[in-house]
Formats: C-alpha cells, structure tokens, sequence
C-alpha cells in the first residue's frame, strides 16, 4: 500500500484492520500515525488508544476485540513486531480485526521482509512503506505544507527549496519553519527569501553537481559548485565526497547490469538508505557509454588532494578538470 493512500484513507475516516507502517522516511511516517491519532476524539481518546510497545498475540487481539468507548475508533498500536509464534497465531486474525478497530504495527525503518507477520501483510496489501522522497515528491510536500499554514510556495521555488535544502523531510520542515517565520504570516515564500533563509545540505548539492554534470547539465553543476564553495565548502571536501558518490554509482550500475533488483542493490551499497536510493536512480538513469568517463572522473577526484598538497594544481582547478572529464 502506498503512503499517499494511507494519508488519503486518514482523511476519508475509512482506516479500519490491520496494517504495518515501516520504511527510512521517519518524519512522514510519524506525521502519518499523528494524523491516525486525532481520528480518535479527544475526550475519549485515552481510552480508546492502546500501546504496546510489545504484546503476544493474545494481547494483541484482546486489545483489538474491546469496543471502542463513545467513539467511532479504536486504535491498538504494537511499537514492535511479534515473534514468529505469536506471528503464527495472528496470521489468520490479521483479515478478521474488527471493522471498528485499526490495528497498527510501526516499526522503525524498514522491517525484514522474511518475517511472517510482514508477509501476512503485504498479502493482505497493508504493508505502507516509507521511502525517502523523490525531489519532485519533497517539493510537493513542501507546497502542501505551505499550503496548510496559509503561505504562497510556487512549484518552482518549492523545487528550488529541495535543490538547496535536500528530500529530508525532518531538514524540510525545519528549514521551511525558518523561510516562513521570515516570511511573515500568510506571506508568499519567494527564492529570494529561501536563498537568504535555508541552509544548503552539502551532501545533497554535491549530488546535484555530479547528477547535473554527467547528465549534460554541466553549466548548471557548476553553478551549483560555485553555491556551496559560497557557503565555505572546501574544494577537497568536494572533491572527496563526489568521488565517494561516483563509486557508489560504478557499484550500483554493475549490480544493474548483474540483472540485480532495487532492493538489492539499495541495502548492498552499505549507506544510509536515503543516499543509496539517489545512487540507485543516478545508476539507472546514467546514459549507456558513459562508465568509462565516470571512472575516470572519479580517479580524478581521488588525486584532487594530492596535486593540492603537491602544488602541482589548486584543488579548486583540479576539482573542476576531474568533473570535465564527463562533458567529454
């Protein structure tokens, strides 16, 4: 099941059974059980949600048969997942839980899909995973919320918004509260006001110039260059972390061409499930033949200290030669 339709569902009040709520997007998954949460009237809500932060099956379903008290809803969250045995002896209660109920497991990060109790739900299509955000999803996250605290965001600045500030959504929030705040209630946030206010994720931008530079976009990765060496980035640091990138994409575009899967390929990188999901899409999307300038690029960016420290090269110039190997 896809998060937007878990948001949907919330909304159209018709959440009711069971469901697993996991994935690396911890701040949208959170905001999502918040949202599940004050469904539930607020006189009575103490009686009619329950927490477990771990329960046995009985439990479990004694928690989920107790009728709702003067509400439409009962909610049973279970913090973490029942062992095997427990998970066997839900199985088949899982498609009965009462239509009044919702029962919700919620795990941090990704749960194993080897477990039963996942694979009972995925079955049932009630498996929500959060993964991070697309740039295009995160601007229009950043529209929603603009939208519900009453400012003006065009879809262009919200894209600009992402392309200095990352997909997330913890960082968003917090950088958009700061753009607002300087905004001024009801107030349009405009590029000049996310150019002055939001703070530039560095490991984000060096994504963007690798990205833009080996896609053709080579004016636009050095300008996006010439933004974070504004903002106190050093070239070797720069230079370090797009080799470090470029060797991920070598990695991930070997497993692509192995016939490997996106899972696979994303919990094989060995970083944060974020960063590996950019290096997976920068893999896929990277155009046949250009394996060979990468690799040479990303030997380059290995050398930019060396000819630093050698004063054969300023790191600047050298950083800057290493990324034109691509627009060849």
């Amino acid at each position: 099941m896809d998060y937007r339709d878990f948001f949907r569902a919330i909304r159209e009040r018709s959440l009711s059974g069971a469901y697993l709520l996991h994935g690396e997007e911890e701040f949208v998954k959170d905001s999502a059980l918040a949202q599940l949460i004050a469904l539930v009237e607020p006189n009575v809500r103490q009686m009619n949600v329950d927490r477990l932060a771990s329960a046995n099956a009985g439990e479990i379903v004694a928690a989920c048969e107790t009728l709702p008290f003067l509400a439409e809803l009962r909610l049973v969250i279970v913090r973490a997942l029942p062992r095997e045995g427990d998970a066997e002896a839900l199985r088949d209660y899982l498609p009965r839980v009462p239509p009044q109920t919702a029962l919700v497991f919620f795990c941090r990060g990704k749960a194993d899909g080897k477990l039963l109790i996942v694979k009972a739900l995925e079955a049932l299509g009630r498996s929500v995973l959060f993964t991070p955000l697309s740039e295009s999803d995160a601007a229009r996250w950043l529209r929603r919320q603009a939208d519900a605290g009453g400012a003006a965001l065009s879809e262009r600045d919200a894209e600009f918004f992402v392309s200095l500030a990352g997909t997330d959504c913890a960082r968003l929030n917090n950088e958009f509260q700061k753009a607002a705040a300087y905004a001024g209630d009801g107030q349009a946030i405009t590029k000049q006001i996310i150019s002055k206010v939001v703070a530039r994720d560095l490991e984000f931008v060096v994504f963007a110039v690798l990205d833009d530079v080996l896609a053709g976009r080579t004016k636009d990765g050095f300008a996006a260059l010439r933004g974070v060496m504004r903002d106190g980035a050093q070239p070797i640091d720069i230079a370090n972390r797009i080799g470090e990138k470029a060797r991920l994409i070598l990695q991930a575009r070997r497993l692509i061409e192995r016939k490997k899967t996106k899972d696979e390929i994303v919990s094989g990188l060995g970083v944060g499930a974020g960063y590996a999901y950019r290096v997976y899409e920068a893999a896929r999307l990277m155009k046949p033949g250009r394996t060979q300038a990468l690799e040479r690029c990303a030997k380059a960016l290995c050398d930019v200290a060396t000819l630093q420290l050698t004063g054969r090269a300023r790191a600047l110039d050298a950083l800057e030669q290493a990324l034109l190997l691509l627009a060849c």
